[in-house]
């Protein structure tokens, strides 16, 4: 299997902008520099487990939300249609949506589905 770095990259990018990180507050939380940081999200850098799970409890996710489209049996529901429609959202959005699900979850379970 080959890793699509790029790709890689890009998601590591979305997480840390999701939680309005930037390169630099990254790279101190992770012991890592930021120049470093900026090559692995833009795929011209791969980079060993010991970093990924810097940088992933650095973002507060699992290994599994980065590496998502590498496993094959992934417990991450990264992949998953309704997190794809979050990715796309603003925060405002996420939060209406989120607020939404947990309200028809509720009634759907009141109900016993």
């Amino acid at each position: 299997m080959t890793i699509d770095y790029i790709m890689l990259g890009q998601r590591i990018g979305y997480l840390r902008r999701q939680k309005s990180l930037s390169q630099e507050e990254l790279a101190e939380r992770a012991n890592l520099s930021r120049e470093f940081i900026s090559r692995v999200e833009t795929g011209k850098m791969s980079f060993s487990i010991d970093a990924l799970i810097e940088i992933a409890n650095s973002l507060g996710v699992s290994a599994d939300d980065i590496l998502v489209d590498y496993l094959n049996h992934s417990a991450s529901t990264a992949d998953s249609e309704l997190h794809q429609l979050l990715l796309d959202c603003t925060r405002e959005e996420e939060y209406i949506l989120t607020q939404t699900i947990n309200a028809l979850k509720a009634i759907l379970s009141s109900q016993g589905i």
